[in-house]
């Protein structure tokens, strides 16, 4: 572990360079910080000045993260920027040991509020969050506790770090609320003080979330923007959703931006100033003077306009090199048009239907299912895979039952993805492998369909946050499964997209089956004797005397 050590010498020369900086002014293209690596902006309006926060990327060579401080810059145009130098280091909070990561700053009553995310000690392990009070938005700010407000305790999950990147916005009628986390999105809201809670903490089920969450209104609208698709085995892009009321529900409405230039992350800051709407971002593509590139843990914040077209919805946002430095133009508004899914060419529309956000992150499965692969899917299956693993066009879990049985329904724990329309199809295949004498096959081929299609069933799916999703076949097409048979369920798709994630494990939890893609077996780790996975699947019929 790292320990950070500050000499009085070494304070004495950082405020002295602080000083000597703290008037200089920054260009207007992106990236709009040049003088070091920042990440994760949070922008504050007060009075007729901007004020930006930054989290200070350090990162050397084969270093993830290294952020052990938060910065302060300001603008009266949203062009020039003032350096004002730290605001607090992360160890300024006792309870704290390292990562300065994502944090946001808002006022009330003449006092300004840090909310930040930090590795808390080992009294609490995990990631926390903490608040931090000034008389100033440039700081000193000093732990307006002596405490952590979130820790990982508060919110038990699969995830030890989904306790980060906090975003607070005070409402019309000055309710204070806070959504934060990664990989899960949780929201409390805060009593007046903004320095303890006012009730339960919620769960915001949305698809594709990853982390980096910003929350804000606009007219009679909230929105609630994020880091999405990290999960999913992509770069992350910013999506977002919408609601009427800020505990939901909230309506999905796609991406806003796509990945950053040479970042993996990237990670929203939105402002109305002087009437114009700005969104804030990193990319990785700043060089410093010394020679320094972006990198991973060396990002580069910059901004771009942001418009809303007539129904109030975010217009895509290009991320350009000139940023604000030319003239706000908003781009061409086209009507959205909606994109029907794929009207079924693989079979009659009328054997297979679907039900979708049945239950979200389930502990158990809903019913009493014949089979079910995984006793506890939000906690043991949290890997996410679809056709852009591997190149596949087909996704199976192999199963065998131990009593024969006629198959009516079958449950999925899965979501997220891009949906189904007419670059993304989806379809689901059962096949009959036979009494295996050797146990599970690395391999497998193809088969006559049990469906009694000629190919698999099409399926249509929306994106939807992970949960369990029904899939019941009418009478018709109700197979017999067979003691002592082996099956495999497959999805099926097209090569390197992702309509939807099926989520699996990260080990074998299934003794009378695997996980494969492209009809061979999925290995959950490395090594000499590795491990099969196995997706979450529950299968419901009934039993054949």
């Amino acid at each position: 572990m790292r320990k950070c050590y500050l000499t009085t010498v070494t304070t004495i020369v950082r405020i002295i360079f602080l000083a000597s900086v703290s008037h200089t002014l920054l260009a207007s293209t992106n990236p709009i910080i040049r003088d070091r690596f920042t990440a994760d902006p949070a922008p504050l309006v007060y009075g007729d000045t901007v004020y930006l926060y930054v989290g200070h990327d350090e990162a050397k060579e084969g270093e993830m993260f290294s952020m052990w401080e938060w910065l302060c810059y300001s603008s009266k145009d949203v062009k020039n920027w003032t350096y004002h130098g730290p605001i607090m280091q992360v160890t300024n909070f006792k309870w704290a040991v390292r990562d300065a990561w994502a944090a946001q700053v808002v006022e009330r009553n003449g006092k300004f509020y840090l909310f930040a995310t930090a590795q808390h000690d080992n009294s609490r392990p995990g990631k926390a969050i903490g608040v931090a009070i000034a008389d100033k938005p440039t700081g000193p700010f000093v732990d307006a506790r002596g405490s952590a407000l979130i820790t990982d305790d508060m919110t038990p999950s699969p995830y030890p770090w989904d306790d980060i990147d906090p975003t607070v916005f005070i409402d019309d009628d000055g309710t204070p609320w806070m959504a934060w986390g990664n990989r899960n999105c949780y929201l409390v809201r805060l009593k007046p003080s903004l320095v303890e809670f006012d009730g339960p903490i919620h769960r915001v089920h949305l698809p594709n979330y990853t982390e980096g969450p910003w929350l804000f209104k606009r007219g009679g609208l909230y929105y609630l923007v994020y880091a999405a698709f990290a999960h999913q085995g992509m770069w992350e892009k910013i999506c977002y959703a919408t609601a009427t009321n800020v505990i939901g529900p909230w309506v999905y409405r796609g991406i806003v931006t796509d990945q950053a230039a040479n970042s993996y992350t990237i990670h929203p800051g939105i402002i109305q100033f002087h009437g114009q709407w700005y969104f804030f971002y990193h990319n990785a593509v700043l060089e410093l003077p010394d020679g320094r590139k972006g990198a991973l843990g060396r990002r580069s914040v910059c901004v771009e306009y942001m418009f809303f077209d007539p129904e109030g919805l975010i217009m895509p946002i290009k991320q350009t090199v000139e940023g604000v430095s030319v003239p706000a133009i908003p781009p061409m508004y086209e009507p959205r048009v909606l994109r029907l899914p794929v009207p079924s060419v693989l079979a009659p529309s009328n054997i297979v239907y679907i039900q979708q956000n049945v239950c979200y992150d389930p502990t158990n499965w809903p019913g009493n299912p014949v089979i079910c692969t995984v006793t506890n899917p939000y906690y043991h299956a949290t890997e996410t895979t679809s056709f852009n693993y591997r190149g596949s066009t087909n996704l199976a879990q192999t199963f065998t039952p131990e009593i024969d049985f006629r198959l009516q329904r079958v449950a999925f724990y899965g979501g997220d993805g891009f949906g189904v329309d007419i670059t993304n199809v989806l379809a689901i295949a059962l096949f009959d492998l036979g009494k295996l004498e050797a146990g599970e096959p690395d391999t497998y081929g193809p088969r006559a369909n049990l469906l009694e299609v000629i190919q698999g069933l099409s399926l249509i799916y929306q994106p939807q946050p992970p949960g369990i999703i029904f899939v019941d076949f009418a009478p018709s097409v109700q197979p017999v499964l067979r003691a002592g048979h082996t099956y495999a369920l497959e999805i099926q798709g097209l090569r390197d997209s992702a309509p939807f994630f099926w989520y699996r494990t990260r080990r074998d939890a299934y003794r009378l089956g695997a996980a494969y893609a492209n009809r061979t077996k999925i290995r959950a780790n490395r090594g000499p004797r590795p491990e099969a996975s196995d997706f979450a699947v529950a299968l419901y019929g009934t039993p054949i005397e």
